[in-house]
């Protein structure tokens, strides 16, 4: 997505201290009272500085409990860590494609499993059907763990990448190595 700054995003910016406020949201979303004792600065002065934020579309507020969170909006997440967001698409749809290999690796298992029972039941080999697919002696039995395999690895894709996309107040982050 393309992040386009107005007059009012860019007047948002022109801060020290609006920056600074950003960073400390980057992990987390936090109260006032959170942010003024972080960042040394004075409540009053802080939820001015938010609300300059939230008129320039960088922050978003949330009333969670009887407390109010303040947290990054899409586009100060894009300014504060632009490649997270793209890295995340690109697991994402990786975990989707190993979804799809494994399933094309099964069911080229099956069918050849399939082929060889139809072979047996005509008499054109010595083997007896599918009972012998997962022998080593059987070109089947490779792709089935193949499938197994990639199946695993795409859950884990798919999981990461959705837990990394956060909720709603949440970064977008994938965990560190």
């Amino acid at each position: 997505m393309k992040v386009e700054l107005d007059k009012q995003a860019l007047f948002a910016l022109a801060s020290d201290s609006r920056i600074e406020i950003l960073k400390a949201l980057g992990p987390q979303r936090r109260t006032v009272t959170q942010l003024a004792e972080s960042l040394g600065i004075d409540k009053a002065a802080v939820h001015r500085h938010l609300k300059k934020l939230e008129e320039g579309g960088f922050v978003v507020r949330d009333e969670d409990h009887g407390f109010v969170y303040y947290g990054l909006s899409w586009k100060a997440r894009d300014i504060i860590s632009p490649g997270e967001n793209t890295k995340i698409v690109i697991v994402f749809a990786s975990g989707w494609l190993m979804v799809a290999a494994a399933v094309i690796a099964v069911g080229t298992a099956l069918v050849q499993a399939g082929n060889r029972a139809g072979e047996a039941m005509h008499g054109n080999t010595t083997s007896n059907g599918a009972s012998d697919f997962f022998s080593p002696t059987s070109p089947g039995w490779e792709w089935a763990i193949l499938g197994a395999v990639l199946g695993a690895l795409a859950v884990c894709l798919v999981y990461l990448a959705i837990v990394a996309s956060g909720g709603p107040g949440r970064p977008a982050t994938l965990p560190k190595a």
